[in-house]
């Protein structure tokens, strides 16, 4: 068997273990939903996840590519100024360190219950991991060639472009698989507070309702979505020829 099948295999076992174990210990559907339950949810209330779900991926998408771009192009600054990397570098690390979920409140406050404060978590969550690894690949480039576009005397603009953008193109698809996952979680927690739409929005909500069925639903829809957008990078990943050789698939 192949992997997807090996790997569907798994999921249709977890789902029937699941199951077997609600209906054999009779466990009421506001404490666990059953992976029946939870498809009868999703195809009664499919219009209200629907329009959830395109709020909570608008978010996670523009927030995701926002702090890419953020993290990049601080990357590059560095590079073209290295006594930045200075102030730069502990600034990051402040934001990394700060507790996100406990400052979502205050995103709220600051830029509204809209969706310009969910968009700003998601760029908190994406932000760090991406600069980090751009970084490290700008770290990682080969001295000889640096060397060699500086002996035919080569702006900046063309070091970057025909030398640094290629070299660290498998640290940023690295960083951006990474940024796939955090984008959603990053979604999910500022929909949780001061939200009225969304994904987030409806797993709070049902929670208090003791709707399990429904937050289980909605669960299932993000995490589809952030396993969706993680393969979609890791196909545009495989699709770009790194020294004349495939990326190993996961």
């Amino acid at each position: 068997m192949n992997k997807i099948t090996i790997r569907i295999v798994i999921i249709m076992a977890l789902m029937l273990s699941c199951q077997m174990i609600v209906m054999i210990f009779k466990v009421p559907s506001y404490i666990f939903a059953t992976p029946i339950k939870v498809i009868e949810t999703l195809v009664i209330q499919r219009e209200i996840l629907f329009t959830n779900s395109l709020t909570t991926i608008t978010e996670a998408i523009i927030g995701f590519l926002l702090a890419n771009l953020i993290s990049v192009s601080i990357a590059l600054i560095i590079y073209l100024n290295k006594k930045l990397s200075d102030i730069i570098i502990p600034f990051a690390i402040i934001i990394n360190a700060m507790p996100i979920i406990a400052i979502t409140p205050l995103l709220t406050i600051w830029f509204g219950p809209g969706m310009q404060s969910k968009i700003v978590t998601v760029m908190l969550f994406c932000f760090f991991p991406s600069l980090i690894n751009v970084l490290r690949g700008i770290r990682s480039l080969d001295i000889e060639s640096l060397w060699l576009f500086k002996i035919y005397s080569a702006n900046r603009l063309q070091v970057i472009k025909k030398l640094i953008l290629p070299s660290i193109l498998p640290y940023l698809f690295s960083a951006l698989k990474t940024s796939s996952s955090l984008a959603v979680v990053g979604a999910l927690v500022g929909e949780f507070i001061g939200s009225n739409k969304g994904l987030g929005f409806i797993i709070m909500s049902s929670y208090y309702s003791m709707n399990i069925p429904l937050a289980f639903s909605a669960i299932t829809i993000s995490s589809v979505f952030g396993i969706s957008f993680y393969y979609l990078i890791h196909y545009f990943e495989n699709k770009i020829n790194f020294d004349k050789r495939e990326v190993k698939k996961w």
